[in-house]
């Protein structure tokens, strides 16, 4: 140890200093003391270092197994929600097929029957082919209400295919051309198409119609749900006015498969009418 009065050097058992001779009795002892403590911190704050590290070490770890425990849960969901979603597309796949080929078939053996075998008037066709399809449509979308558009779509390529389908029988029976020959015949096609297109399209809006009512509940009676409407206040203080929208607008949506059906019942009679005039 050193002199703590002169700092020079003192040997191991000395109680004087050599060098100033002043004692040393009380104050070696506790300077050992605060040599020896300053020893154990160091060693102590390298220990708590060493320990930082290993914990610092070990927090990424469990993070990292973590992180895997919480992906495997959320890839699971990612592999579930698209095998359902697979499986919805495979389903609605399945019914459009059911709803588009019994109506094809329908349609060309109301075309072979009404035309060829009972020689009835074209009308009768029209009306038949703007009938057939309204129940596949409703049924496609009862069974999947979320894909209307797609099932509009699958509905007008159903017209297109029954009516090439017709024109080619009666090419094959009558030994006629296939195709349109004039403006007036390509006009009529396209009428036809329109109304199987526009009959299909009205049973998809019914459907949907009837699936807005099932999932609607019970309705109360409308003579009282009107008055209520009209002598009761909303939560702004208004009287009525956003529950009279909401009907106006439910009114609507029941009143577009009427103007779908009519769109349909007058591209399918448009021609026999002109005709007639």
């Amino acid at each position: 140890m050193h002199c703590p009065y002169c700092t020079e050097e003192v040997p191991e058992g000395a109680l004087v200093c050599k060098t100033c001779t002043r004692d040393l009795y009380l104050l070696k002892p506790l300077q050992q003391r605060i040599e020896e403590l300053e020893s154990q911190l160091t060693q102590a704050r390298s220990q708590a270092a060493e320990n930082s590290a290993r914990v610092a070490v070990l927090e990424g770890e469990l993070s990292a197994q973590k992180g895997a425990a919480q992906g495997a849960p959320a890839a699971a969901a990612s592999a579930d929600a698209s095998a359902e979603g697979q499986a919805e597309a495979r389903s609605y796949l399945s019914s459009l097929l059911l709803a588009l080929f019994p109506a094809l078939i329908l349609l060309l053996a109301a075309h072979v029957l009404l035309l060829f075998v009972f020689d009835a008037r074209p009308i009768y066709l029209r009306i038949a082919s703007m009938l057939i399809p309204l129940p596949f449509g409703f049924a496609l979308l009862v069974w999947h209400p979320r894909r209307i558009v797609l099932s509009t779509i699958a509905g007008f390529f159903l017209a297109v295919a029954a009516v090439a389908s017709m024109l080619l029988t009666t090419a094959l029976i009558d030994m006629v051309p296939a195709m349109p020959q004039d403006a007036r015949e390509i006009r009529e096609v396209l009428q036809y198409m329109a109304s199987i297109g526009f009959a299909f399209l009205t049973g998809l809006l019914l459907g949907k119609l009837r699936v807005r009512r099932m999932s609607a509940g019970p309705r109360p009676n409308r003579a009282i749900v009107f008055l209520a409407q009209l002598f009761t206040t909303d939560a702004d203080g208004e009287l009525g006015l956003i529950r009279m929208s909401n009907r106006i607008h439910k009114l609507i949506a029941s009143l577009t498969p009427a103007a779908t059906a009519a769109a349909s019942a007058y591209a399918g009679v448009k021609a026999f009418f002109g005709d007639g005039s």
